[in-house]
């Protein structure tokens, strides 16, 4: 089977997961309810293969397969007749996923794959709603997409295999290393380990033991990190933390698991990281 490929999602992730899919030459449609964000980001995304090319990690070919292969559609229920896999990539709030899945699994074919860059919701949670549970699953991608080598891959217990094979085919023929988890676990592999630095140094820092800009030298400097802490919270989205801790403060209620007061001033005023200009750090005239 030849995959056609939806993408839910035009923010830096799913502008840069289309642009993955489009480059290993599927047919990859993108849908965002805002159209000239949306816009914005596949250029943004043009760009970044343009420079990819000229560093010898994309090939000509590569390019011009992005730009063949990849269609921007503004209605939602356009491409869905069509579609084999469908990849969603919107905000990490479960209720904006519950009811994007709710509506559509309704109108795919049963046999569509339907994946979610989330990491820290589940597949068993999103498709509870939904027609076919067994055709969901979890495609974690790592900001960015188009330049980190990594998919991880997550089932519920009542998965289908075919659906898992064919998810491996796709993430493999987009280049990137697959690991497959063998149960579902918030955060998965890399965001389970990254959760404990990021809570500590967040603690650090609430405590008022060092500044954050220090605490990401000491990492960078000490672990030998690329990125400190709150430099990497700032490229994955402040948000994405915020309501992830935020589900697990709902469940466990217990008060070591609530967001940090300074996190959630920040998603308020909408410093949410790179993606919006300004987190912990200022990115704006980058």
């Amino acid at each position: 089977m030849i995959e056609k490929i939806f993408v839910i999602g035009g923010g830096q992730m799913g502008s840069q997961i289309a642009a993955l899919s489009a480059i290993a030459g599927y047919e990859t449609s993108i849908f965002d309810s805002d159209v000239e964000n949306l816009k914005n980001k596949i250029k943004f995304s043009d760009q970044n293969i343009k420079n990819l090319v000229s560093k010898h990690k994309f090939s000509e070919e590569q390019y011009d397969s992005f730009q063949k292969n990849l269609k921007i559609v503004e209605n939602i229920e356009e491409p869905l007749n069509e579609t084999t896999f469908l990849i969603e990539a919107v905000v990490e709030k479960y209720e904006v996923k519950n009811e994007i899945f709710k509506n559509i699994s309704k109108k795919l074919d049963k046999s569509v794959v339907i994946a979610s860059n989330s990491s820290f919701l589940p597949a068993s949670e999103l498709s509870i709603d939904c027609d076919y549970p067994e055709r969901f699953i979890n495609m974690h991608f790592f900001y960015p997409p188009l330049r980190m080598d990594l998919i991880e891959i997550s089932y519920p217990s009542n998965f289908s295999k075919e659906i898992l094979e064919r998810t491996v085919k796709v993430s493999k023929n987009m280049g990137r290393t697959v690991v497959v988890l063998k149960k579902e676990t918030p955060g998965f592999i890399v965001n389970r380990m990254l959760s404990a630095l990021i809570d500590e140094a967040y603690q650090l820092y609430d405590e008022g033991i060092a500044d954050f800009e220090d605490i990401d030298i000491a990492i960078k400097k000490g672990l030998n990190h690329p990125l400190g802490p709150f430099e990497l919270s700032d490229y994955s989205g402040l948000d994405i933390y915020y309501y992830s801790k935020l589900k697990q403060f709902n469940e466990t209620q217990k008060e070591k698991d609530r967001p940090k007061t300074f996190i959630e001033e920040k998603v308020k005023k909408g410093e949410l990281g790179v993606k919006t200009g300004k987190g912990f750090y200022d990115y704006k005239n980058d």
